[in-house]
């Protein structure tokens, strides 16, 4: 099985990637959905969470009080690493386990869709690394639009992101977003079948030099 990291800028898109490869049968880790459920009521992490903060982050109900926590952590840069490093570590257990069960049940592909996915240090942990990228227009012009934000915001917010000319040197594949839904698909799509028909010559190859091993 070939493990590949998927990652991208804010607004680049890559939502739309990860949903296009759910979609050809490719079991996808969705990083950011594993983070929030990491610290669902109940959760050790959640636990943690108040040994950090004190009860003080609970809601009511128990769950966890994400605005609050949000912040406390934008004014404590202590507070923050220490959260950002409780989560990421369960996360990374968590995706660790994917990868484990993914490659068990005969899977071609398994993806880990992490949006700081090199910045983590995660890009380690994969085979290869796709890239999903838009120009810096677009990645402003998408992110404004979806999340009602103003252009300062989202610049502020794009500048603490390790820049695209930087996450290229570290990608086997740059998936080119700023075009049309169909031509990013149809992209994901080849390079999809690319490494399946590879897998399947690794399997055809195995299986002759098998044959001929076995004493006749």
């Amino acid at each position: 099985m070939k493990s590949i990291g998927l990652t991208g800028g804010i607004g680049s898109g890559k939502s739309t990637v990860s949903s296009h490869l759910r979609t050809l049968g490719v079991p996808v880790f969705d990083a950011d959905v594993e983070a929030r459920q990491a610290v669902a009521k109940g959760s050790p992490c959640l636990a943690r969470a108040v040994d950090i903060f004190g009860p003080a982050c609970l809601l009511p109900d128990g769950n966890l009080n994400r605005p609050w926590v949000a912040q406390q952590v934008f004014h404590d840069e202590d507070l923050r690493k220490a959260y950002a490093g409780m989560v990421q570590e369960e996360v990374r257990r968590r995706a660790m386990a994917f990868l484990d069960t993914t490659r068990r049940s005969k899977h071609t592909l398994g993806v880990l869709d992490v949006p700081l996915l090199i910045e983590c240090g995660w890009n380690e942990f994969v085979d290869l690394v796709w890239l999903v990228a838009v120009s810096p227009e677009e990645q402003l012009r998408r992110t404004m639009l979806r999340d009602g934000a103003s252009e300062e915001a989202v610049r502020a917010r794009i500048a603490v992101q390790m820049s695209l000319e930087n996450k290229k040197k570290y990608a086997d594949l740059v998936i080119d977003n700023g075009r049309s839904i169909a031509q990013t698909r149809s992209q994901v799509e080849q390079a999809v079948e690319r490494l399946r028909q590879a897998a399947e010559r690794g399997r055809q190859e195995r299986a002759q030099a098998l044959v001929q091993v076995v004493p006749k």
